[in-house]
């Protein structure tokens, strides 16, 4: 079987917006850019090694880093657990940013090792990078690499049997603020209550069906107005601090709608225009209201994870 593999996969990889809204653990949205860059080369021994690019540090243990944790883990699933190999990662998000920066690299890990082994069951990729997000949040996650796999705006309809619902998004801009502070993913759900009241619960249902319904429409205004929750932002916001304030100027700048990016400290806003004022008005009430400076950007929805090139 070793014949047949590729010698070398460059993957790229995409930041995501978890839980969008009102869909905690299970809706989530594909972000353009920034991206992650993951090249693997097969090596002819046993050995295996991680080299991190960039500003941003990360594991270089094979068994530590999310990417090349997922790549073992999928090489395992298909009888290639002793494979040989040298990954490359180069970092486009800052990691603890709430916007899929481990999703990124477990799902780039994975689609790297399967493209490597010749191998195109999106399933496997899928529950290989869950595997990788285990190993930094503590429990298996699909939202984030969910979207970064399969693209666009997904939900994960039912974790049992791992079923993926894909919907193609409309084309919006989406203005992310990602203030200077990390929040630790497990910290963030350990925040969270065991029980919610009925009432939470009812409302988030509402406003979770609303936003699969702005989706198919494809309405960003009305997508915007569903951008809500009552499970996990009362919570979290209390982890970003300003928040409130943020949420208030990107709507006054003309935004449809503000939240948290996955467990924070990124907050998005999504519009149809104004997208640099908005961004501005973000960056300037992290900075007056909470002392904070924040890296900004815009961007639109994407299309996942994508083979770069092979040999």
């Amino acid at each position: 079987m070793l014949s047949q593999m590729l010698n070398r996969v460059t993957v790229s990889s995409p930041a995501t917006i978890a839980n969008f809204g009102p869909g905690f653990d299970s809706f989530g949205l594909c972000l353009d850019s920034p991206r992650d860059t993951i090249t693997i080369r097969r090596s002819s021994g046993k050995g295996r090694s991680v080299k991190i690019l960039g500003k941003h540090r990360l594991p270089t243990d094979p068994e530590r880093n999310t990417a090349s944790y997922a790549a073992i883990r999928l090489a395992e699933m298909c009888g290639c657990g002793e494979i040989g190999f040298a990954m490359t990662l180069r970092k486009g998000m800052k990691p603890g940013s709430g916007i899929g920066s481990s999703a990124a690299s477990s799902a780039g890990g994975a689609l790297a090792m399967a493209t490597m082994l010749g191998l195109r069951s999106k399933e496997m990729v899928l529950e290989a990078a869950a595997m990788g997000e285990e190993l930094v949040a503590g429990s298996r996650h699909f939202d984030n690499v969910s979207a970064a796999i399969y693209g666009g705006f997904t939900i994960v309809s039912d974790l049992s049997t791992r079923t993926i619902i894909q919907v193609r998004p409309p084309v919006f801009q989406v203005i992310v603020a990602v203030p200077d502070i990390a929040i630790n993913t497990r910290r963030a759900r350990e925040l969270l209550p065991e029980m919610v009241a009925m009432k939470d619960a009812v409302s988030n249902v509402g406003w979770a069906s609303g936003m699969l319904h702005a989706m198919m429409k494809r309405n960003p205004r009305m997508i915007g107005q569903y951008l809500d929750d009552k499970l996990a932002i009362p919570h979290r916001r209390k982890l970003i601090p300003g928040y409130d304030e943020v949420r208030k100027r990107a709507i006054d700048a003309g935004a449809y709608g503000v939240s948290i990016g996955g467990s924070g400290p990124a907050v998005f806003a999504i519009s149809q225009g104004n997208a640099n004022k908005i961004r501005r008005a973000m960056v300037d009430a992290f900075r007056e209201a909470a002392g904070l400076r924040s890296e900004s950007f815009v961007t639109v929805p994407g299309t996942g994870a994508k083979i770069v090139s092979v040999c």
